[in-house]
């Protein structure tokens, strides 16, 4: 049977994937094999893999060698990322349709697990202890996790804000939208900095290490091509018209044609505006830095 609640209510296709092919960009390789402590021949699991784009990056980074397995309870998801590696002529991924807390694997058959941002939706003690099961002796479980309270965020002068309207639009197509995500227990079991760290030691994890990331996706900065400055800001705009449609499977009745349209309207007009600015190489400085936390153990 199929699942498609997150793919359908929570985050799309494009918001997931391309959100974290930026967060996971080649040039941050190294630092990010360090910290989740994954080699070249390891067998992988990313659990919550959604559209795949971190299972392409450690396909790609750790080589044909290596074994990655994808996880995700959703079938669009899980149907989306078989394809993509496909076309990619990708062979060394697997994906697999499955619960979290019900991982369909043996016992101590792979070399680490991940995570990204999917502790907070599932109780985590559960949810670390079917990665001990699965997870060889010395191999490492790491949980990353975003802290949205410590991101940074500029919104400078000359950076084209949204109108009345469209905030007015958003308003009332997305009222209804906190229902939505208590109803499927969006972040229900947020995560505490403290008692994190503290569950792998009470759940018999060793060498437990803290670590924090953060990421910056800085449309100005100067090693970016005008081409990966331009497509930043496409994919903004293409990650919000996505939320929109979702907002209108979520709430049917929230907007008639004629707004939908005007609210469609309205975002591609400002995010034009924004690549305007790019043409003629004007730097406003708008930019976030994300702070991704990560909470590691190796199984004993």
């Amino acid at each position: 049977m199929e699942n498609n609640i997150w793919s359908e209510n929570i985050q799309g296709i494009l918001m997931l994937d391309l959100s974290r092919e930026m967060r996971f960009r080649d040039d941050r390789k190294d630092l990010f094999l360090n910290i989740l402590g994954l080699k070249e021949g390891m067998t992988v699991l990313d659990i919550g893999c959604g559209p795949g784009a971190i299972t392409r990056k450690l396909s790609s980074w750790l080589g044909n060698k290596s074994k990655i397995i994808g996880i995700d309870r959703d079938t669009t998801f899980i149907n989306y990322a078989k394809e993509k590696a496909r076309k990619q002529n990708i062979y060394n991924i697997s994906y697999i349709e499955g619960d979290a807390l019900k991982l369909p694997l043996e016992d101590n058959s792979v070399d680490a697990c991940i995570s990204h941002t999917v502790i907070e939706h599932v109780p985590n003690k559960e949810f670390l202890l079917e990665q001990k099961r699965v997870c060889r002796p010395e191999g490492r479980v790491s949980v990353m996790y975003a802290r949205p309270d410590k991101y940074i965020k500029t919104e400078p002068e000359f950076l084209p804000k949204q109108s009345e309207r469209e905030m007015e639009l958003l308003d009332k197509l997305f009222k209804e939208t906190d229902d939505v995500f208590k109803k499927y227990n969006v972040a229900k079991y947020a995560v505490d900095p403290v008692e994190l760290p503290e569950l792998f030691e009470k759940l018999g994890f060793k060498e437990i290490q803290v670590d924090g990331i953060a990421i910056p996706i800085a449309t100005d900065d100067a090693r970016n091509s005008y081409n990966e400055k331009v497509a930043i800001v496409e994919v903004q705009k293409k990650q919000l018209l996505e939320v929109i449609s979702m907002g209108l499977h979520q709430n049917k009745n929230g907007l008639s044609d004629e707004e939908e349209k005007e609210l469609k309207q309205l975002i591609v007009e400002r995010f034009d505006k924004r690549v305007k600015l790019l043409e003629e190489d004007k730097n406003i400085w708008d930019y976030t830095i994300a702070l991704l936390q990560i909470v590691s153990g190796m199984v004993v």
